[in-house]
């Protein structure tokens, strides 16, 4: 992800549309080709962009358009006819050009659909341009046809061919943001660019039906910065299909042929289907239509799909029951039902066309449905659900209303599942989704905060003994002691035994794992922590039902292992395939992805260039929150947040402790902590009792988890000045680093290492290694202790010598440093007329030469040169052509 796409304006540029603008009215004004193929999908802006070309090249006045059309195709010179009104009867090309060539001179023939173009009008068309007797301008939404002359003239380049893609999320979101006369969130251009395919005529009908139905509004909570205006937001994923989308669909369908628009229908009807088989049933559409940009490839190449999501639900809304019946009948006949073939959507679809689907595929694909948070079809499948006596479609009824708000009715059913089941998986999922309704609600925490109680008052319920594992038994019952301490190495050692017990379900087993990631990685053990996170993460690939329900929370805790090791590279490729989500599940993550991000990139030493995702994150998250992450998000931002206004943050770290915490619960405590360390550099309040990161620091709930110690101890020396951090804290934080495991940990524990404190070489050497292996912050640190301690020798060439490694260092890594480092580059800033006076003395001038340019006087230049020299360690002028400021 760009950063642009991520929540910075994209700067006004020559996009592809521009270069597609000037290519066009360089062909009209006859420069190199006699005419151009304009080819793309119908609402990809084919007319508009021509209508634009031809009033920038002043040739609105020498148009003659030819119409094409499916029912004209067989017709010679059908397409033509209309400009041969009035003349005798045509036989020959001879004529038809003779008739031609009398009227306008060096006309502009613009052809609308030329993939229905008769092979007659297309030979007279191609002669023409062959003579530069005309400039054609030809739009069409297929390749041209092979057999055409015109397509020979493309392949020679006579004619230029210009292909109009589907928008990038990019210019999807400049396209909203022009419509909308305002911002939106990266969460929303990618939901919005997702459901449309990036065609911008779909865009826009979307965005207007959003608006209609309430659900793209600017954000209720306002946005996440003072004095910025609150950006859009969708509230859910998709309007409705209502008028304006149908209308629009069916526009951009008239163009299309019967064999096209069967193929769409039927993608949609399927939810995906494999080309091959779609081929079988439609023939021989999908690649035209591929190229088009109204399909696109799904997962393999061998699997396709409507590129447009809002696209497929209209269709599905406005097809007959009965041309969906004999679709499906088609559908069948292909082997299209078959068990390797059957989705969410085609079950769905076989269910509304009156057929019987086995219990089983039934289950899989409503799960199926929830894991891509495909709500409407979920939903239409939970009434066929509701009728089964089965135990697990009795679960799915109860998770389909806890995801409908009707959660007390949901809980009911799920505890009379987990009190009366027989079945350990059953009675183990209907436990974890009575927790994380609990979760959900701000009832609890987190996960472990929500199981003893809930245990507890479940065990009360259970009449008989349960049939269960000798180790899940006294996992649970451990669990289950309110008076446990759930962060005790004790717990780790049970989860493991559960783990490794062959009778343990896979879902249980993946529940367990996440856990014992959660634990692992507070306890500074990250390569234990990656493992259980990567096994559970697998399970989520693989499995639906655990995939709809810990999906989420499967990416974000793999990610934050990786995160607290250190393995940033690893942590960017989870979230980079997180771009490809469907746009429904992509909603549903936003937020709490883009808060992920930002916080790879604070711990890989980028900051600055994460602060869009998080400002954007913050503002999702207010919304819609399923891991509860919003408070570590804002605390995140709180740096930024403290800079760009006067006065004391509101509320207080204090005041957020006194509320009911919400949230796993290392990530409030930092969030906490790092509130406190932001509102503690506020002149005010130096000094003024004992600060809450200290007392957090001391909290006894930090034994286990040496992690969130070390973190907090990190952010508190960095968002500080240099003058503010004593040996005392570097020591502490030193300690942290060496007990906890990992490459950051090791980068820190290196370079914080007290024997080198007072070596500068050392320190310089430490700094090296770091950066050799991409340890920016630690580079950077490291670099900033050697320019300190030159700077209390007094030696000043050695100092800027280190400023000037550590320059090199933040320009090769293109970021901006924390305050701690940026406290001591300020040492060998320069001012904006020092920077005038190098660079030109880089460029060879003399003094008396740059006192001239600049219309001082050469002893002003000299005086200059000379603060430069001593701030940066320079002791010959030679050395300004390599400077780096």
């Amino acid at each position: 992800m760009t950063t642009s796409e991520a929540g910075s304006q994209a700067p006004p540029a020559r996009t592809v549309r521009g270069l597609h603008l000037e290519a066009l009215v360089d062909v009209l004004r006859g420069n190199r080709t006699a005419g151009a193929a304009i080819l793309g999908g119908p609402g990809m802006g084919k007319s508009s962009l021509v209508q634009h070309a031809l009033r920038v090249s002043g040739r609105l006045e020498d148009v003659q358009t030819v119409q094409c059309s499916p029912s004209l195709r067989e017709v010679p010179y059908g397409a033509l006819s209309p400009l041969l009104i009035g003349l005798p009867r045509l036989d020959t090309p001879v004529e038809v050009l003779r008739a031609l060539q009398q009227g306008h001179p060096s006309p502009v023939i613009v052809v609308v659909d030329v993939q229905h173009l008769d092979a007659a009008s297309a030979f007279v068309l191609a002669q023409l341009v062959q003579n530069r007797a005309a400039t054609l301008l030809a739009m069409g939404t297929g390749p041209l046809d092979r057999a055409s002359g015109l397509a020979a003239l493309a392949d020679t380049g006579v004619l230029r061919t210009i292909h109009l893609e589907p928008a990038d999320v990019d210019r999807v979101r400049r396209q909203c943001e022009h419509v909308l006369g305002g911002p939106l969130t990266a969460g929303t251009a990618r939901t919005i660019h997702g459901m449309t395919g990036g065609n911008p005529r779909l865009t826009n009908a979307y965005l207007a039906s959003a608006r209609d139905q309430g659900m793209l509004v600017r954000a209720p909570g306002g946005a996440s910065m003072p004095g910025l205006s609150a950006p859009w937001i969708l509230l859910r994923a998709a309007p409705e299909p209502d008028g304006r989308l149908i209308d629009t669909v069916d526009a951009m369908h008239e163009a299309l042929q019967p064999g096209e628009r069967e193929t769409l229908e039927l993608a949609a009807l399927t939810g995906g289907v494999p080309r091959s088989l779609l081929r079988s049933i439609a023939g021989e559409h999908v690649h035209d239509l591929l190229e088009a940009g109204f399909l696109r490839e799904e997962g393999s190449a061998e699997t396709v799909g409507l590129a447009a999501a809002i696209h497929a639900e209209v269709l599905r809304a406005n097809i007959a029951p009965g041309r969906s019946f004999e679709l499906y009948k088609r559908w069948v006949a292909a082997g299209g039902d078959s068990d390797q073939h059957w989705t969410a959507r085609s079950v769905l679809w076989a269910l509304e066309c009156g057929q019987s689907v086995p219990a089983q595929r039934l289950l899989d694909a409503s799960y199926g449905a929830l894991q891509v948070k495909d709500w409407p079809t979920a939903r239409a499948l939970a009434s066929h659900v509701a009728v089964s006596r089965e135990p697990r479609a009795a679960l799915l009824q109860a998770e389909l209303m806890l995801l409908g708000g009707r959660t007390w009715a949901g809980r009911r059913d799920l505890t009379d599942l987990a009190v009366r089941s027989t079945d350990q998986n059953l009675r183990m999922e209907a436990v974890s989704l009575l927790a994380m309704s609990l979760v959900n609600t701000g009832e609890a925490p987190n996960l472990w905060s929500a199981l003893p109680p809930l245990l507890a008052q479940l065990q009360e319920h259970q009449s008989e003994v349960v049939d269960r594992p000798p180790a899940l038994t006294r996992l649970i019952k451990m669990v289950a002691d309110r008076s446990t301490d759930l962060r005790r190495p004790q717990i780790v050692d049970h989860l493991q035994e559960v783990v490794d017990d062959p009778d343990t379900r896979e879902f249980t087993r993946a529940t367990l794992l996440l856990m014992q990631a959660e634990v692992l990685t507070m306890a500074g053990e990250p390569n234990a922590a990656i493992r259980a996170a990567e096994r559970a993460h697998l399970t989520a690939l693989t499995y639906p039902a655990f995939s709809a329900r810990f999906g989420l929370q499967a990416v974000a805790v793999l990610v934050f292992s990786h995160v607290t090791a250190g393995s940033t590279e690893r942590a960017r490729e989870l979230l980079e395939e997180q771009l490809h989500l469907e746009p429904r599940r992509w909603h549903q993550r936003s937020g709490t992805l883009l808060a992920l991000w930002h916080m790879v990139e604070n711990v890989a030493g980028t900051p600055s260039d994460a602060y869009p995702w998080i400002a954007d994150a913050v503002v999702e998250l207010r919304q819609h929150d399923p891991l509860q992450m919003l408070p570590l998000a804002e605390a995140m931002l709180a740096p930024r947040w403290a800079v760009a206004t006067i006065g004391m943050p509101s509320p207080t770290a204090e005041e957020r402790a006194a509320r009911d915490l919400s949230g796993p619960e290392p990530w409030w405590l930092m969030s906490l902590a790092m509130f406190s360390i932001v509102e503690d550099r506020h002149p005010d309040l130096k000094g003024v009792g004992r600060p809450l990161w200290r007392r957090i620091l001391d909290d006894p709930r930090l034994q286990y988890r040496p992690v969130v110690r070390r973190e907090i101890l990190l952010c508190l020396v960095m968002l500080r000045e240099p003058a503010d951090v004593g040996d005392e804290l570097l020591r502490e934080l030193h300690e942290m680093a060496k007990s906890t495991a990992g490459p950051r940990a090791a980068a820190f524990a290196r370079t914080l290492d007290p024997a080198l404190a007072r070596d500068p070489r050392l320190l310089a050497e430490a700094a090296e290694q770091s950066a050799s292996v991409g340890d920016i912050l630690p580079a950077a640190f490291a670099w900033t202790q050697v320019v300190l301690l030159h700077h209390h020798a007094g030696d000043l060439r050695r100092r800027g010598e280190a400023l000037r490694h550590l320059k090199q260092l933040q320009l090769r890594a293109g970021v901006s440093f924390p305050p701690y480092i940026s406290g001591a580059q300020a040492l060998g800033e320069l001012t904006a007329r020092e920077r005038e006076i190098v660079a030109l003395a880089a460029q060879g001038l003399s003094n008396g030469e740059v006192a001239e340019r600049l219309f001082v006087s050469q002893r002003t230049v000299e005086g200059h040169l000379y603060r430069v020299f001593t701030k940066l360690g320079i002791a010959d002028r030679s050395e300004l052509k390599n400077l780096q400021y």
